[in-house]
């Protein structure tokens, strides 16, 4: 499974936080841009990790009898 990365923005600018086999690591490198963060994760062939916000209204469907 690839290492699941999110990107963080602080003071002086974006880092990548790196998940992999739950051990959570910081990258040494800080970027400028999400945009330039998000280039090196795709360089790296890591994926990007989505967080479900806490107050979602997504009801999962598919255990739910009609």
């Amino acid at each position: 499974m690839k290492p699941q990365v999110t990107i963080e923005e602080t003071s002086s600018g974006f880092i990548i936080n790196k998940e992999e086999e739950g051990n959570t690591e910081q990258v040494e490198a800080a970027f400028d841009s999400y945009q330039a963060a998000l280039d090196f994760i795709l360089d790296q062939g890591w994926q990007l990790k989505r967080e479900r916000p806490d107050n979602s209204l997504h009801v999962e469907t598919r255990f739910l009898k009609p």
